[in-house]
């Protein structure tokens, strides 16, 4: 059963809709990518080109991290609120993408039928979750651990 706080942050995940994906090469080069993504619970779903730098990287080391900011309600530094997120990333295989918010699966849909096969869907999965909120004073976050 999901807490108070796993809901509040994954309702604030949910108002996201792109966010920052930081993944690092075989050989450690950082690289940060911005996608248009969607939530189901804490996972995080989004497509992308199956020979892009981030499969590539997910391939090499599926450990990421994300930066996800809702910026509409911002007026100062107060009102400051995001989360840091560490995950597990996986391409998903098609037999796989069921599970996958609907707005994922139409881009992904969308983008195969210009350039069949090039889009893959990647789930990624918690391992921990900060949330910051400036309002409950400056620098506050709350910690979620997972596996």
């Amino acid at each position: 059963m999901e807490n108070e706080q796993t809901k509040q942050i994954a309702t604030y995940i949910g108002k996201c809709s792109v966010c920052t994906i930081a993944t690092a090469s075989l050989d450690g080069e950082p690289s940060a990518s911005t996608v248009y993504f969607s939530n189901n619970g804490l996972d995080i779903y989004f497509n992308t080109s199956k020979d892009s730098q981030k499969v590539r990287n997910i391939t090499y080391n599926p450990k990421v991290a994300i930066a996800l900011q809702d910026i509409s309600n911002i007026k100062s530094d107060r009102d400051i609120k995001g989360v840091q997120y560490s995950g597990n990333a996986a391409v998903l295989s098609e037999g796989e993408i069921a599970g996958v918010p609907s707005a994922v699966r139409n881009r992904h849909r969308a983008f195969n039928s210009v350039n069949r096969g090039n889009s893959v869907i990647v789930k990624v999965s918690p391992v921990t979750i900060h949330f910051i909120d400036y309002s409950r004073g400056f620098r506050y976050r709350d910690v979620l651990q997972f596996k």
